[in-house]
């Protein structure tokens, strides 16, 4: 099965490949950048969208994922309804192949879910968080905590390394989990 994975590129596109890649290593599942080298805004372009048409297109993926930041807490329905149209814009781009993965705050939150793994990467002593999607600006927080030795280009090394079942305590990933599972079987 052939999974394009669409967000900003190479950094959260990356770490996902790589989260996906190790948990599901014994199916036979090929996980495949689309829209390189994009960030965050310029998902939103009509370029982009053109891109993604002619992107799906070529490559026929089985499935996309499409991988935003809320750039919120989840309390502030009026990013939740934005990201919400750009969900369903592109699901129609698509064809109806595809389902979100919407991190709330940011993708930094998951590093939280399994905090002692980023701990020792970096000699730092981040406490566990209750909830991560309570974190407001965690990049900027880990960005903090290691004295700026932390960069976002680092996370998909810092995902290969992550507790795939630490970071089903975080809910919006558990219930993406769910969808993935049930849209690969």
């Amino acid at each position: 099965m052939k999974i394009g994975l669409v967000g900003e590129a190479p950094n959260d596109t990356a770490s996902i490949k790589n989260l996906l890649s190790k948990q599901y290593h014994d199916k036979d599942f090929i996980f495949e950048n689309m829209l390189d080298n994009i960030t965050g805004s310029q998902l939103d372009n009509k370029y982009t969208e053109t891109l993604l048409r002619l992107e799906n297109q070529f490559k026929r993926p089985d499935l996309i994922i499409f991988i935003r930041d809320l750039d919120s807490l989840w309390s502030d329905n009026g990013q939740r309804f934005k990201r919400k149209r750009y969900f369903v814009k592109n699901n129609n781009i698509v064809q109806r192949i595809s389902i979100p993965l919407l991190h709330v705050y940011e993708i930094e939150a998951l590093i939280f879910a399994d905090i002692d793994t980023f701990n020792k990467m970096y000699g730092t002593t981040i406490l566990q968080h209750e909830n991560v999607s309570q974190i407001v600006e965690p990049k900027e927080v880990l960005l903090r905590e290691t004295k700026y030795k932390y960069s976002e280009s680092h996370n998909a090394k810092i995902f290969d390394k992550l507790n795939f079942h630490n970071l089903l305590e975080c809910n919006y990933f558990k219930t993406f989990i769910e969808n993935f599972e049930k849209a690969t079987t």
